[in-house]
């Protein structure tokens, strides 16, 4: 008899055909429940239809003393299903400083660097993580304290492209009670994350108190809605990227120095929403790219489009910049991170087994 999350699991790539046979896969497992089961699903899935290749990557980020444990756990889980495992040591703390960044952000970007990096050793199409419809809630809530625009509540995305490969979420719809109910139902064992409960952590204190808080004296349902509130933003986001990619071939030009120049009496006849889409894929350089930019900075850049009277040119973080200039709105990228291409691998240690 099929189990419940796996027949839930298979319909959900089957439907959106995220998978094709013969495809190489990556799995990112960090050796806490929801990872943990997302391996043994796909450990079933490979033995009923098999993919190209199962390959597991596990990123050490020197957070704890017994980081090590957590990577011990995962080659285990590898020898016992027969899946090879790659581990990466990567130290945050030490890249947090060096480039100003929070330890959440910074093991964010180093785990999908590492992810990124071994999907493209191995020519794996796909990348498979473990997000589930709690992580989703607890982002969106993360976002709303932050002040995010549509494009930031619509939070984590099922499937988006990182690097030649396409990272895709299985488990987006899945909560958390349904993955620790599997886990019992197969006798899995699974690591517990210390710093899960570290409230220096926004997403700790999101998911330990706030929530709760929420659930208890305001709505029981907060999560549900809070999950529905991003499928609702990523539904409306699709639409404005539709309307925006038509209008991008006709105003926007690359410029021979680097970055994009638009045609600015173009982009004034525009909604807002518009203007602000093709400005922010101007910063990336790459349209559809995901970027980081806050409101507060589309005011600036607004007055910079709209109002003769004001300054000309506004900064921008990461080096960005958007000036007025003659007939075109002008606009300099962020400047690429090379700290964190694929080819700077060799500053990770790297472990294969």
């Amino acid at each position: 008899m099929t189990d419940p999350l796996l027949a839930q699991v298979q319909e959900t790539l089957s439907a959106s055909r995220w998978l094709r046979p013969g495809e190489r896969v990556v799995l990112g497992v960090s050796g806490g429940p929801d990872s943990v089961a997302l391996f043994h699903l796909f450990v079933a899935l490979h033995r009923r239809n098999p993919f190209g290749a199962l390959r597991v990557v596990h990123v050490d980020h020197q957070l704890r003393p017994d980081a090590h444990d957590d990577a011990a756990f995962v080659e285990s889980l590898g020898r016992r299903w027969n899946v090879p495992v790659t581990v990466i040591s990567r130290n945050v703390r030490q890249e947090a400083r060096a480039h100003g960044w929070s330890l959440e952000d910074a093991a964010r970007r180093l785990r999908y660097a590492a992810f990124e990096e071994i999907a493209e050793r191995y020519s794996a199409a796909r990348i498979v993580l473990a997000h589930t419809a709690d992580d989703q809630a607890e982002t969106v809530m993360m976002r709303m304290v932050r002040g995010a625009g549509m494009t930031g509540l619509a939070a984590i995305p099922p499937a988006r492209p990182l690097g030649a490969s396409l990272v895709i979420r299985p488990l987006l719809q899945v909560w958390r009670r349904e993955i620790l109910s599997y886990l019992r139902r197969h006798r899995l064992a699974y690591r517990e994350d210390a710093t899960n409960t570290d409230h220096r952590f926004l997403r700790n204190r999101v998911r330990g108190h706030l929530l709760p808080l929420l659930e208890r004296d305001y709505n029981p349902n907060i999560k549900q809605l809070l999950h529905q509130l991003a499928e609702q933003c990523r539904t409306d986001m699709a639409f404005l990227h539709g309307a925006a990619r038509r209008h991008w071939k006709r105003l926007a030009k690359p410029r021979a120095e680097g970055g994009w120049r638009l045609q600015l009496a173009g982009l004034r006849r525009l909604p807002e929403s518009v203007q602000w889409q093709l400005i922010r894929w101007a910063l990336q350089d790459a349209p559809g790219a995901p970027v980081g930019f806050e409101f507060r900075h589309w005011v600036q850049v607004r007055r910079v489009v709209a109002d003769r009277s004001s300054p000309a040119r506004v900064d921008l973080p990461g080096g960005a910049w958007v000036e007025r200039r003659a007939g075109d709105v002008v606009v300099h990228p962020i400047e690429p991170d090379f700290s964190l291409r694929p080819s700077t691998l060799s500053r990770y240690t790297v472990r294969l087994s």
